[in-house]
């Protein structure tokens, strides 16, 4: 989320700076954005995990100064590194 919530920065940068963290499908789904549209700008607290969680994919709720969002993780396997799927509003 800390990421993901810089508006101030350029679209190159940004995508550039969120590649490492996404999987194929949150990499597809967030080109083209421009971060400027994006209304966070800061985590206002610590994640925590939804209900229904598994060893390979999970929902981190994050609070930021626009709301809580939803930050959809997943890993190919227990030694592997959570990437970002999809990153929305709680609320949607």
């Amino acid at each position: 989320m800390t990421t993901f919530g810089q508006p101030t920065l350029d679209a190159s940068t940004w995508m550039n700076n969120l590649y490492p963290l996404l999987t194929q499908t949150g990499a597809a789904a967030y080109e083209g954005t421009d971060p400027a549209q994006v209304p966070v700008h800061r985590v206002t607290g610590a994640g925590t995990i939804v209900e229904g969680s598994t060893d390979v994919a999970l929902i981190v709720q994050v609070p930021t100064d626009a709301g809580l969002y939803n930050v959809s993780v997943s890993r190919t396997g227990p030694s592997m590194p959570w990437l970002a799927d999809r990153i929305r509003p709680a609320q949607g």
